[in-house]
């Protein structure tokens, strides 16, 4: 982790492929009855990408970014770092609010809110998610947005991993 004043000792690191280990990962820590820890970037200020005799689903290989330059909206798995968002976006002349740093997390930046370099004209990051597709906590995947979810949808930009495990998000470019 990024954090190196968090010296903790997961005893399982699952390395998720998509949303159904996610939910499988979820499943196993909850009957397992231990701590969970979600990491994607592994920048957590707060140390929450990694936890003490418990599970931390990793979610680093889930990482690919898809940009429709048309409909000017960029698709990023729940991995997604700033790096693979900005290679994505500025290939075709885009941008949307992301992190300075390029190895910090998308789905944690946005979640926590999102400051970013484009912040002053376009919002923060969470200002600009479209859409989110996420494990609950009783393992339902769940597509979130303003109109499917709308309350989680709110919840979570800005919220914090509270609610879920985010696996994807759909953001506006410029």
């Amino acid at each position: 982790v990024f954090n190196r004043a968090f010296d903790r000792h997961p005893a399982l690191i699952i390395y998720c492929a998509g949303a159904s280990d996610v939910a499988r990962g979820l499943e196993f820590a909850r009957n397992s009855n231990v701590p969970i820890a979600v990491r994607g970037g592994g920048h957590s200020r707060a140390g929450f990408s990694s936890c003490d005799n418990g599970v931390v689903l990793d979610l680093s290989r889930m990482n690919q970014v898809t940009v429709d330059a048309g409909k000017r909206i960029a698709r990023a798995d729940g991995g997604a770092l700033t790096v693979n968002l900005d290679a994505a976006t500025q290939s075709v002349g885009l941008a949307t609010t992301s992190a300075g740093c390029p190895t910090v997390g998308l789905a944690g930046l946005t979640l926590g809110g999102g400051e970013g370099l484009l912040m002053s004209k376009y919002g923060a990051a969470c200002d600009n998610l479209l859409s989110a597709r996420m494990v609950t906590v009783d393992g339902h995947q769940v597509r979130v947005s303003q109109d499917a979810n709308p309350e989680l949808f709110w919840a979570i930009r800005g919220g914090g991993g509270n609610f879920g495990i985010v696996t994807a998000l759909e953001y506006r470019l410029y």
